[in-house]
């Protein structure tokens, strides 16, 4: 009988201990993923191309006004570089200047067009002829297109912490170049609190737009998941940079401050219970409170400590700028 009993108490025990086994494994099971910065695509140039079809390139297919038609007209083509969807708005019309030394210009419907990248359009430019008389005695004739469009310019700039030599690539055109500057770089974590972006803009163009500006940092980020709680460590800056309103460039050259951030940390943020919580520490893996974090340690083993010595700033600046094509026209005999 008492081997019964100690027989059952011995089962109940294991029963316990493997119950107790499965439940630490359940609460303390672990998957970890690791996010290193995706690099955006940042083109050298980007463009708006329009053109007339004909066999001269950049030529009106004839330089001759019918002035027994009821439209002047052309075939042309248009394409996009841009990285990002582009919004072209194109609008013909006839110039010319009367005998009387007087302008007059005879505007046509503007035409929308949207163009992914490297996508090409075909279309035609059509001006209906009014006042024949009149432009049949001026002294200059023109057919001008102009093109307004819209799209992003981007760039990447390296923040480097303590030492190194920045460096930035950034996408220029013909109507824009545009040159980030951050200060101080490198960012020195016992010295400097926050650093500044600015930007150095020159325009080519008639007509300049700034329409929203957009940097951020590229993150590293450690996600690890527990069966009761989800951990993020980041290494980022905790403040966002935006600037979301019309901006007129007027000068050739203009200089403006767009933000000032706060130095970039390591940021550890824990959800459990649907309760988020975080904890900020400086990026430096050598430090007592900050080399126990999973993010030190699995950089320390893969070998990827680089990241901790510069971190990459992505620039996004929508903008909207004024293309005008302009072609001398002859009356037809």
């Amino acid at each position: 009988m008492k081997g019964d009993v100690l027989g059952i108490i011995i089962i109940l025990i294991g029963v316990i201990f493997i119950g107790g086994m499965a439940a630490y494994c359940y609460f303390t099971s672990e998957e970890t993923k690791v996010e290193y910065p995706y690099i955006p695509s940042i083109p050298k140039y980007s463009e708006i191309i329009f053109s007339p079809i004909s066999s001269h390139p950049g030529k009106l297919p004839s330089e001759y006004l019918d002035l027994n038609k009821d439209y002047f007209e052309f075939p042309y083509s248009i394409k996009s570089s841009f990285a990002d969807r582009t919004s072209v708005i194109l609008c013909p019309s006839i110039f010319y200047i009367t005998q009387k030394g007087e302008n007059r210009a005879i505007k046509e419907e503007c035409q929308q067009i949207e163009l992914s990248q490297n996508e090409e359009k075909s279309g035609y430019v059509k001006i209906k002829l009014e006042n024949k008389e009149e432009i049949k005695n001026s002294t200059k004739i023109l057919a001008i297109v102009n093109i307004t469009y819209s799209s992003n310019m981007r760039g990447l700039c390296d923040l480097y912490i303590e030492s190194g030599y920045p460096s930035c690539i950034v996408s220029k055109n013909s109507e824009i170049k545009i040159s980030p500057l951050i200060s101080p770089n490198p960012i020195k974590l016992d010295r400097d609190n926050s650093f500044s972006i600015d930007l150095q803009i020159e325009k080519y163009s008639e007509k300049l737009t700034l329409n929203k500006i957009e940097v951020k940092p590229l993150e590293t980020k450690v996600i690890i998941k527990l069966k009761d709680k989800k951990i993020e460590e980041t290494i980022t800056i905790s403040e966002k940079c935006e600037l979301e309103k019309e901006i007129q460039i007027e000068n050739p050259k203009e200089f403006l401050r767009v933000c000032t951030l706060p130095q970039p940390k390591i940021e550890v943020k824990e959800e459990s219970n649907g309760n988020t919580a975080f904890q900020y520490f400086q990026l430096d893996c050598q430090n007592e409170a900050t080399k126990k974090l999973k993010i030190c340690e699995i950089l320390q083993k893969e070998k990827k400590t680089d990241v901790l010595k510069k971190i990459p700033i992505f620039f996004n600046i929508s903008f909207s700028a004024l293309q005008s094509y302009s072609y001398k026209l002859y009356i037809a005999s």
